[in-house]
């Protein structure tokens, strides 16, 4: 199976990664394995699925931090007991969402970049990557990015640690990237703040994207073009 190496192209990226829904449930299990009770990894990783996508409706229903766990218990059909089993609290799903998504941003990006790609590569498939991953995970991303500031002050530092960590990584890349010659000088904070601001914009601007009928290559060609014309790479890249 062809793997993907950094191209703009979602169906191959998709066909790589472990980004199905199984897949994501299955990691999240194996992440957080030693918080659930049940350990019959087939049972946890659907009544997980469950879990998760009820969280998600209700969230953008009424909002998650008004969701109570009798109002999961009704939508999933499972008992309070049972909800307890795998996510112990409200506050330690929220959490371990948390801590979720930077794990699959390393499967399916960090993981992917080797120490010889040449820079403008690593640039692009962290943003590539990015794009990717959101669009497979949308619900997730939204929620990460919607909900933070109802969550506790535990989960608020997780989500600030994620986002630090994800512009440490592109302010890494752009300084190298200046230190060869191959990236203009420029602002490192407002050159990270501007891609951030763009990649976050997939994902909370969703079903405006799709109403336009863009698809996720699409905007990556616009994101690309504006990282190359007016921030960041020479016009010889």
């Amino acid at each position: 199976m062809t793997q993907w190496q950094g191209e703009n192209n979602f169906a191959l990226f998709k066909s790589t990664a472990p980004v199905s829904d199984s897949q994501v449930c299955s990691a999240f299990y194996q992440q957080h394995k030693n918080k659930v009770a049940v350990q019959k990894e087939k049972i946890a990783v659907g009544k997980l699925k469950t879990i998760i996508t009820a969280t998600f409706k209700l969230s953008n229903k009424k909002g998650f931090s008004l969701m109570s766990l009798r109002d999961l218990s009704q939508e999933t059909g499972m008992s309070m007991g049972s909800l307890y089993a795998y996510i112990g609290s409200k506050g330690q799903l929220a959490e371990m969402i948390h801590q979720f998504l930077p794990h699959m941003f390393d499967l399916c990006i960090v993981e992917q970049i080797q120490g010889s790609d040449a820079i403008d590569l690593k640039l692009k498939k962290i943003v590539r990557g990015h794009i990717f991953v959101t669009e497979c995970l949308q619900p997730w991303f939204f929620f990460a990015f919607m909900e933070t500031k109802h969550l506790s002050k535990n989960v608020k530092q997780l989500a600030k640690d994620n986002e630090l960590g994800s512009e440490a990584m592109l302010e890494e890349v752009i300084n190298e990237g200046e230190q060869q010659g191959i990236f203009k000088a420029s602002n490192h904070f407002m050159a990270v703040m501007l891609i951030k601001s763009l990649l976050q914009g997939w994902y909370v601007k969703h079903g405006r994207y799709k109403q336009h009928k863009m698809s996720c290559e699409n905007y990556i060609d616009f994101i690309e073009t504006v990282i190359n014309q007016q921030l960041l790479v020479n016009d010889s890249i």
